[in-house]
């Protein structure tokens, strides 16, 4: 469904979404990972837990995000 949004046009010409996402989703979707920033659907972080703890950081506690 091609969009003549400039927001969508601008975002297919920057990479920021993929010619396949263009002509198969809707102008709405498209918006939403536009504003997200990647074609993959959104912003990628790494999350990473003080030094000294063991395991996964249950939810709630204290990490730093790397982006």
């Amino acid at each position: 469904m091609p969009s003549k949004n400039p927001k969508i046009q601008k975002a297919l010409k920057d990479g920021v979404i993929t010619k396949k996402q263009y002509d198969k989703l809707a102008p709405k979707l498209l918006l939403g990972i536009a504003k997200k920033g990647d074609a993959k659907g959104g912003i990628k972080e790494k999350r990473k837990k003080p030094s000294g703890k063991v395991g996964r950081p249950k939810k709630g506690s204290k990490v730093e995000i790397v982006e």
